[in-house]
């Protein structure tokens, strides 16, 4: 919260703006809003300061907006009551309050000036540049806002906005030199590889099934539907040479040459014919997916489809998974056709029987104990004086390690570098990797100099998060919260 604040003074009043409008908006069109009652009891009290009701309603619907633009507009109040919005946004607003109180405790204040001067430069207040009253009484007035609770809320923003410059406290040269150490070290490292591939292991029928039987949650039916569907083919649609040419003068700013010019009708009839009958495809699909929608299509065909099912593209998959039982999907293209389908019935995804999971599970089996073979080898190799090839210095930019892939190598180098051993192993997913650390060294300092400022931004935001965490705790113990 402090963090953002300090990223973005110069807009901090217009996200305030913004969340207010964004509050009420919701509200009216039914998004977001939960059962509170119109009392003016607090929902929790921090300190001596009341958190309103119509407070954290604002709160929740600025989140609830936020996670429905995510998911495409299909979040519905059960998925917010799962996701917890309502304890987030009531958690955030405690945070907030803590911080206000102990702002205003060790004397930072917000003067009426301060306010007047931030909402007069609000755009949305204004008209030739200039503020004008009318129009900020007008605006508030349509969003059923009064001027006390917008001006109050300007003014929480800007205390915060002041205890955020006191808590933004720069890195000190030993915590630059520490970073630097921790983002541009470099490990002179010898490597030996051993392939699962060089593993022999043939699994018997009972350990199959034991491992099934441990692991059977894994194996799952994939999740399937029940569909009445409607497929509209391009090549169904008939042509003649009067249509073609009427969609043509209609769109002729569709068929350009490669200089960006229209296409002559006979130099772009292939593509006038293309775009006519796939525009006439899709119309045909919409006439069909309304009378699907109402139950009145006698056309439409029965199907089960399954997620994984490769003959459907991801899109339809994906629209399959969105729906709920009896809602109708708009036409969807695939390739040269067009889909429309009511969702009948969802067919769940459920653990599978032993003999439809055999495959899998043996595989999963086999690879198991070869990766427990291959870590016992590695053991017994890190008590000896391996024999290990030098591959030379690496860091974390290394992506190329001699005897390995680019997948694998980045693996490797991203778990070595969180290894805090001289030697050890590393298990990636075909293979094991012991390594002996030789040596170690900092970057030149040219590579340091050209990426300081980056690491010194990133240093100072993880040190301005846990200042912050660190003074919620503090501040969690300084004054009472109560939740109602």
């Amino acid at each position: 919260m402090i963090g953002f604040m300090q990223k973005h003074r110069k807009y901090l009043v217009v996200v305030v703006w913004a969340s207010t409008i964004a509050f009420v908006g919701a509200g009216f069109v039914g998004w977001g809003s939960y059962s509170l009652s119109s009392s003016a009891n607090a929902v929790a009290i921090v300190g001596d300061t009341n958190i309103e009701q119509n407070k954290l309603q604002r709160e929740y619907n600025r989140l609830y907006n936020i996670y429905n633009q995510l998911v495409g507009g299909t979040l519905d109040q059960e998925q917010a009551k799962k996701m917890g919005i309502e304890s987030q946004a009531l958690n955030n607003l405690i945070s907030q309050t803590l911080m206000l109180n102990f702002a205003r405790d060790i004397g930072l204040r917000v003067e009426d000036k301060e306010i007047i001067e931030e909402i007069t430069t609000i755009e949305a207040f204004q008209s030739n540049g200039k503020f004008n009253q009318e129009i900020y009484k007008k605006a508030l007035q349509e969003n059923q806002l009064r001027p006390k609770e917008f001006e109050e809320s300007i003014r929480e923003s800007l205390l915060l906005n002041k205890l955020g410059v006191l808590l933004d406290i720069p890195l000190t040269q030993l915590e630059i030199d520490v970073l630097k150490s921790a983002y541009f070290v470099e490990d002179k490292v010898a490597i030996k590889t051993i392939n699962k591939s060089s593993i022999e292991f043939t699994p018997k029928e009972e350990g199959i099934k034991q491992y099934w039987e441990e692991n059977k949650d894994i194996y799952q039916t994939q999740r399937g539907y029940e569909i009445s569907m409607l497929e509209i083919n391009t090549d169904s649609i008939e042509t003649d040479e009067e249509s073609l040419k009427k969609y043509y003068n209609d769109f002729k700013n569709k068929f350009l040459d490669n200089n960006g010019q229209i296409k002559e009708y006979k130099d772009a009839k292939n593509d006038v014919i293309r775009e006519y009958k796939d525009s006439q495809a899709e119309k045909e699909a919409l006439k069909e997916y309304i009378s699907l929608r109402k139950g009145e299509n006698k056309n439409a065909k029965n199907i089960q489809v399954f997620e994984g099912d490769e003959k459907y593209n991801i899109d339809f998959i994906n629209a399959l998974s969105q729906a709920k039982e009896g809602e109708t999907l708009k036409p969807i293209k695939l390739e040269d056709r067009y889909i429309t389908a009511k969702i009948i019935k969802i067919i769940p995804s459920v653990p599978k029987e032993y003999s439809a999971a055999r495959d899998e599970a043996k595989e999963d089996y086999i690879k198991e104990e070869k990766s427990k073979t291959l870590q016992s080898m590695a053991k017994k190799e890190l008590k000896t004086n391996f024999d290990a090839t030098n591959i030379g210095f690496i860091s974390k930019d290394t992506k190329s390690i001699q005897g390995l892939n680019e997948d694998e190598s980045l693996e490797f180098v991203s778990q070595l570098f969180g290894k805090t051993d001289e030697k050890g192993y590393i298990l990636l997913q075909n293979k094991i990797v012991l390594y002996k650390i030789l040596d170690q060294r900092i970057k030149n300092s040219d590579t340091i100099n050209e990426n300081l400022k980056l690491l010194t931004q990133s240093g100072t935001q993880m040190k301005g998060r846990l200042i912050e965490k660190e003074l919620l705790s503090y501040l969690l113990n300084t004054y009472e919260v109560i939740k109602k």
